[in-house]
């Protein structure tokens, strides 16, 4: 039994992992592993990874959340933008110390493991609605 269970470790880690790493496809915009930190206030940041695989530059517009009254697009230095572009092939990074998704006025504070959709509005290619999973900070 003990021998199984040390056997299957392994296993249940890589799986895990896996569905931590979660990504969704609109079109030619790919958007990879969307995810939050845990809030101790009102706001809260969201972090993924975008990549227009097309020939058209597109832009990210926008979004909304159930779990908050305002989505806002913002710089890293935190200035607020009316849009992302995303030229075809050149993939962006929202992280830490570099542009991100603003949450305004949560419903509740965010804690580890939590979920919530949040819906991403593109100029050309549509609304898609994605999970973002609350995290410390994946891959550390």
């Amino acid at each position: 039994m003990y021998r199984r269970v040390l056997l299957l470790a392994p296993l249940s880690l890589a799986l895990a992992a896996e569905a931590r790493a979660h990504s969704y496809k609109l079109g030619a915009i790919e958007i990879g592993h969307p995810w939050a930190r845990p809030s101790v206030t009102g706001k809260a940041a969201v972090f993924l990874a975008l990549d227009n695989t097309g020939t058209e530059t597109d832009r990210l517009i926008g979004g909304t959340t159930p779990i908050a009254k305002q989505v806002i697009l913002r710089a890293a230095d935190g200035t607020p933008l009316e849009e992302m572009d995303l030229p075809p092939n050149r993939p962006l990074a929202l992280r830490p110390g570099g542009k991100f998704i603003a949450l305004l006025d949560l419903t509740a504070p965010l804690a580890v493991d939590d979920r919530f959709p949040l819906t991403l509005r593109f100029a050309d290619a549509g609304a898609i609605e994605v999970t973002v999973q609350v995290e410390d900070a994946p891959g550390e």
